[in-house]
């Protein structure tokens, strides 16, 4: 009889016991006993290396399993088989607590071919599992592997301020199955302030005083405050248990989703810092001058009350004065922004000497130029503080890693952004990760690989693809068309596979020519679809807006030819709601390829416009280019409709599932959906925004056209913005429910909608 011997059923040997348990019944159906005694003769599984259990401490000594070649206090795991007088026994030892779990799930992945997604393993069953022959050494190549959730608002699947517990602990299951061992939670209000200040703020009802309407700054709570710390309280216990990181924010937190509640402005009244520019610049968003000692203390004061009530000091945080302009000087602002992470970093060290410091490179990549980053770098110290670059894959050639003295010289993390807030769909810079990845992994001072956007669970192969080249990133990881290959081996079953993969090799050229390219690189930088802002680009016709137009064409032109034949081989699979993942790729495969060609379809259209303006095309290739378009995106909204994954109202029903949901949200709910920051793939949002906009905008093209008008369109605000807010107002006035899609009935007209989308497609691209 197997069973399975740890030193004590409690903390982290209790958990990756019950975990192999777990599995071990999902594949065969059998029970094994968990004990922590050795009864002489049942078969092992031995969980702990000598440093921690005895038994294997044993062995070693008696000579029957070599020495473990694991480093103390690092993320090395390894498994050994041994048999001895009758018995089979399966050591899995690991250099620190969490390395036992990545050692069980990695023997499952070894002996039986399970597979873990974030939506979901696949389990193959058998019999029996078979223990001997292993002697496996697993050693990652980058110490911090990880990745960070955002504070937006609008559908379950992307937004982690929706998750609930349950939707916690699968994340957190699934980022040790995957090896990663650093997350971080900046999701949205927390009851920080109340627990640092309770003589100041106050717990607010589902209402919050500072919250702006129909934008991103809405914070009105959909469940009561108190409930979200208590949430937060037990994601980072049950990641501490699991001993995964997570940093601490420090020094000058108030920065986006952390702004300063109205009562604390109006109790305290603290002094600002400088600020020459209009963002953040409500005084809720402003920062605090921590010239005066007494602002630098209740900023740390907060960090603090974070440490108590939820975290620990084992690793520190930073983003300095990201995207804030101090003075109008250049040098000015050079040196306020050297002299803050200097008093960050001096208050810092007062207490925590040696704890690591991230300084996140977000603002270095935006407003920074290469010596002043240098000129950072050049005081800080590298035996206590790494750049923490998540800005890896951009394209701006200037604004890198490899411009800033880090590598052979500093500590530094490799990192990649991916994503704004729109851009849920499967993407990446995949040419220029390929290039940079391989100075990273042959830098011994890079020392993490990590996925920091402002959203998740957007791209399922980005992710797998994180996970592997965080641990290894050898050619076969290295190298996406390699790698597609492998995902879909593990994604699919083997009838699935075949299809699947024709169709993922076809979409990689579209999903690769669509990607975060760095908001320094003004020159191209477009960080939504066209079609979410239709008016905002369509009548907004400048030179720079046509350079960056012209340049996604050409990006565009040669992949875009393949959408009619993916969309007809989507059409052409089989499949149903029990086949999960199959249900979820295509849809997410079919939105990427419909985005790309109805983006394609509007810039063709702009330059056709544009050639009609100069008299050099005709007015009847615009209005049909035009009425291709708003078909194409009356079949996108059908797309979305086939899944829950792209509707508010599903959204808003898994909100409402917890006892105490503001009965009220949804106005909330839209707003931080619909500002134009925030535009994504939503269904409700194609239908009541996205149509009647591209609507609008064509009415005001073809107005042009039959007045014979050929002068330049520059965003003519005046002419539109009363359209705009009548089409704003009637879908803040009409409930989400009336809105909702029918799952159903779009999952059964998919394959139709399907191939009209290669039909259209056609005569779109010709």
């Amino acid at each position: 009889m197997l069973k399975i011997l740890i030193p004590k059923k409690e903390g982290i040997f209790r958990i990756a016991a019950d975990e192999f348990a777990s599995l071990w019944r999902q594949v065969t159906g059998k029970k094994l006993s968990i004990v922590c005694s050795d009864d002489g003769k049942s078969d092992l599984i031995v969980l702990g290396s000598d440093a921690v259990h005895s038994f294997s401490h044993s062995k070693i000594v008696e000579k029957n399993i070599k020495q473990f070649s694991i480093r103390s206090d690092m993320d090395d795991f390894q498994l050994i088989s041994h048999s001895e007088k009758g018995r089979d026994m399966l050591f899995i030892a690991g250099g620190r607590p969490r390395v036992l779990l990545y050692g069980v799930y990695y023997f499952f992945e070894l002996r039986t071919g399970c597979r873990y997604f974030w939506d979901g393993d696949r389990i193959p069953t058998a019999d029996a599992v078979d223990i001997s022959g292993l002697n496996v050494l697993e050693k990652p190549r980058f110490e911090y592997r990880g990745l960070r959730y955002f504070a937006h608002r609008s559908l379950h699947r992307f937004q982690a301020e929706h998750w609930n517990f349950e939707d916690w602990k699968k994340e957190i299951d699934w980022v040790l199955k995957k090896r990663f061992n650093l997350f971080m939670l900046r999701i949205g209000l927390d009851d920080l302030f109340q627990k640092a200040f309770p003589e100041y703020v106050s717990y607010p009802g589902y209402e919050v005083p500072e919250s702006k309407e129909r934008s991103y700054d809405d914070r009105n709570l959909f469940w009561p405050l108190r409930d979200r710390g208590e949430l937060r309280r037990k994601i980072l216990a049950y990641a501490r248990e699991r001993d995964l990181l997570h940093p601490e924010d420090v020094g000058t937190m108030t920065h986006w989703y952390s702004r300063t509640p109205i009562e604390y402005l109006d109790k305290v009244q603290p002094d600002f810092l400088p600020q020459a520019t209009s963002g953040y610049g409500e005084k809720t968003g402003l920062v605090w001058d921590i010239r005066q000692e007494k602002n630098l203390d209740a900023y740390f004061h907060l960090t603090e009350t974070h440490i108590r009530e939820y975290g620990e000091p084992t690793l520190f945080h930073t983003i300095g004065l990201a995207e804030r302009r101090c003075y109008d000087d250049r040098e000015a602002n050079h040196q306020m922004k050297l002299y803050t992470y200097r008093r960050i970093i001096a208050k810092l060290r007062e207490k925590y000497p040696h704890a690591p410091l991230l300084i996140g490179s977000w603002d270095f990549c935006m407003y920074w130029t290469p010596e002043e980053v240098r000129s950072l770098v050049q005081e800080l110290n590298p035996n206590n503080t790494i750049i923490f670059d998540y800005t890896s894959e951009t394209d701006d050639e200037l604004r890198t890693f490899q411009n800033w003295d880090l590598v052979g010289k500093f500590p530094w993390i490799f990192g990649l952004f991916h994503a704004f807030e729109p851009n849920t769909e499967p993407r990446g810079n995949y040419e220029v990760i390929q290039r940079r990845l391989p100075i990273a992994a042959g830098d011994p001072m890079c020392k993490g690989m990590v996925l920091w956007p402002e959203c998740a669970h957007t791209d399922t192969l980005l992710l797998e693809y994180l996970s592997a080249n965080a641990w290894n990133p050898d050619s076969e990881n290295l190298d996406i068309h390699v790698f597609l290959e492998k995902f879909c081996v593990a994604r699919y079953s083997e009838g699935q596979l075949p299809p699947m993969l024709v169709i993922w090799k076809q979409m990689l050229p579209l999903i690769k020519a669509r990607h975060w390219n760095g908001p320094g690189n003004h020159t191209h930088f477009l960080f939504s679809e066209i079609f979410f802002q239709p008016c905002q680009y369509l009548l907004n016709l400048g030179n720079r807006q046509l350079f960056m137009h012209e340049f996604y064409l050409r990006e565009l032109e040669t992949p875009v030819k393949e959408a009619p034949e993916i969309f007809a081989r989507l059409a052409a699979l089989n499949f149903g709601i029990e086949d999960a993942f199959i249900w979820r790729d295509v849809i997410d495969l079919a939105r990427t390829c419909a985005a790309r060609t109805l983006h394609y379809g509007l810039l063709k259209m702009i330059f056709a416009f544009e050639s009609w303006r100069n008299f050099k095309g005709q007015e009847q290739e615009v209005l049909e280019r035009l009425e291709l378009c708003g078909k194409m995106l009356e079949l996108f909204g059908q797309i979305l409709a086939a899944h829950p994954d792209y509707s508010m109202y599903e959204s808003l029903l898994l909100l409402q599932k917890h006892p105490r949901c503001n009965p009220d949200f949804e106005k909330t709910l839209k707003g931080n959906a619909e500002n134009g920051y925030c535009r994504a793939y939503i269904y409700e949002l194609v239908g009541d925004i996205y149509r009647p906009e591209l609507a609008l905008a064509t009415d005001i093209i073809r107005q042009r056209m039959a007045q014979n008008n050929h002068e330049q369109l520059l965003n003519p605000e005046e002419v539109v913005k009363d359209d705009l807010k009548k089409i704003a107002d009637a879908f803040y006035q009409k409930p989400l429910r009336k809105m909702a899609p029918d799952i159903k009935k779009a999952l059964q007209k998919l394959p139709e909608n399907l191939r009209k989308m290669s039909q259209l497609s056609k005569k779109l691209i010709a």
